[in-house]
C-alpha cells in the first residue's frame, strides 16, 4: 500500500521531524509505572511528563521498547504498556528468569493512531512478591511516522 491509496489522507513521512527516545534506569516497586528520563527529543509532537509519554493528535506513533532487567532467580518480571491509563496485555511482554540466571529481558513494538486528543503512554512493570528488589534498565523509542488529517486512520 503506498501513501497515495491511504483512506485517511495521510501525508508522506518527510513532511514530519518528530522522534524521542527516553531511558529507564530505575528500582522501582512491583505494579507501577517506569519513570523515565529523556535521552533525546526533536519536535512538539512528543514529550514527557515523568511516568508519561505525551503524545499529540494528529500522528500515527511507533513506540518500541526494550528492557534488561534482575529479578530473583526463577522468576520473572511483566512489562506492559498503558494507554491512557488502561493496561494494553496484547502489547505486554512477560520475561521469566531461569534456575542459575537472575536476567530477563524484554523488548516489543506497537503503533498508535492519535486522532483527536492528546494521549498518554506508560510502562509497567509486575514482578512476584518473593522478588525483594529489581534493577531495570532500557529505552523507549518513539517516532511519529505520519500525519492523520481525518479522524479515523486505515
Amino acid at each position: 500500500m503506498c501513501y497515495n491509496d491511504c483512506h485517511c489522507n495521510c501525508s508522506k513521512p518527510q513532511e514530519l521531524c518528530s522522534y524521542a527516545q527516553y531511558g529507564v534506569q530505575s528500582s522501582p516497586p512491583s505494579k507501577t509505572d517506569l519513570p523515565m528520563l529523556t535521552l533525546f527529543q526533536e519536535g512538539k509532537q512528543i514529550s514527557l511528563a515523568d511516568t508519561k509519554i505525551i503524545l499529540e493528535p494528529g500522528y500515527l506513533y511507533l513506540i518500541d521498547f526494550i528492557f534488561l532487567a534482575t529479578p530473583e532467580a526463577d522468576s520473572y518480571m511483566q512489562i506492559t504498556p498503558k494507554i491512557n491509563g488502561a493496561l494494553k496485555l496484547l502489547y505486554s511482554y512477560f520475561a521469566p528468569t531461569g534456575s542459575a540466571s537472575r536476567n530477563a529481558s524484554a523488548s516489543g513494538s506497537f503503533t498508535i493512531p492519535v486522532t483527536e486528543d492528546s494521549t498518554s503512554v506508560s510502562f509497567s512493570l509486575t514482578y512476584p512478591e518473593t522478588v525483594r528488589n529489581i534493577d531495570i534498565t532500557g529505552a523507549i523509542s518513539v517516532t511519529a511516522l505520519h500525519k492523520i488529517t481525518g479522524s479515523k486512520c486505515c
